[in-house]
């Protein structure tokens, strides 16, 4: 029989950890700081290979007059360091894409405004790692994981071999580390704990966690120094959001985009159909000058 996951991955002692959580809230934020840096080395996360046709999303606000006019406006500014955020710390560039067009919509906190919405997919013959928070605490209170599928049943499984302290000390641990992420705005810890579990992870380029502005829904932060090796866009279409009640949107598109030039330039038309909207085939990616 293989050994048990706790025993490949010996947790940290229950009543350490318990204690541990109890004082992080006092603690000054490079205290907490070397506190994740020490569940972050004993923990094993869970690492998913994702391969062709996923597909997220991406919105930016926009005023009345506003189209954007390159790609560039609807990822990141090349020109510009990237400043902190939940999954970054200053410098440290990251791509932050929702599940669906209302998260995308709901995270950018639009009430009533135009806005652009474009879709990045995982390109034939690519595939990227990600690491998912707080999966192993879904799937043991819920017996389905948020991204793992099928291999929940298999992991409910494997935990139940576990001796029980253990298995309770990699579960809050899997759980903790999750509100570190997303329990609070402090970006300082947030994006600390990004860093450690890339540090890790070696080969992971995406984190997924869970949106705090939309019950349900999964975010990325994709790191984008390696974003266009695998992603491609798919589309981006632009009209009038309006928030109806509990995330939900009425989105109505009248203009998208139906080609991208060679330096990036976005080529807009009118739409007569708003439920006909242009995909880009092959999906667009930079040449591969421009990724140098």
């Amino acid at each position: 029989m293989p050994p048990t996951i706790t025993r490949s991955f010996p947790p940290m002692p229950l009543g350490e950890l318990t204690a541990l959580i109890d004082a992080f809230p006092l603690m000054s934020t490079e205290e907490k700081k070397r506190a994740i840096d020490r569940l972050v080395a004993v923990h094993p996360f869970t690492s998913l290979q994702w391969g062709p046709g996923w597909r997220f999303r991406r919105c930016r606000s926009l005023g009345p007059s506003d189209l954007p006019a390159t790609v560039d406006e609807l990822i990141w500014r090349r020109d510009v360091p990237a400043k902190l955020g939940r999954a970054n710390p200053e410098d440290f560039g990251v791509l932050y894409l929702a599940d669906r067009q209302d998260t995308a919509l709901n995270e950018t906190r639009v009430i009533r405004s135009r806005a652009a919405i474009a879709e990045f997919e995982i390109r034939d013959g690519r595939s990227i790692r990600i690491a998912p928070m707080g999966e192993m605490a879904q799937i043991q209170r819920t017996g389905q994981g948020f991204l793992a599928g099928e291999a929940s049943a298999a992991f409910h499984s494997t935990l139940n071999a576990c001796p029980i302290d253990d298995a309770r000390s990699l579960l809050i641990t899997d759980a903790f580390l999750l509100d570190c992420f997303v329990g609070h705005d402090e970006y300082e810890v947030s994006s600390h704990l990004a860093q450690a579990i890339f540090a890790k992870c070696r080969g992971t380029s995406a984190i997924a966690y869970s949106s705090r502005r939309q019950h349900g829904a999964i975010n990325l932060a994709v790191r984008t120094e390696d974003f266009w090796q695998a992603w491609g866009l798919v589309s981006v279409r632009c009209g009038m959001a309006s928030h109806l009640a509990m995330g939900y949107y009425d989105f109505a598109p009248d203009t998208a985009v139906d080609g991208v030039y060679q330096d990036g330039r976005l080529r807009w038309t009118a739409l007569e159909n708003s439920s006909a909207i242009p995909l880009l085939e092959p999906p667009y990616t930079p040449a591969e000058d421009d990724l140098a």
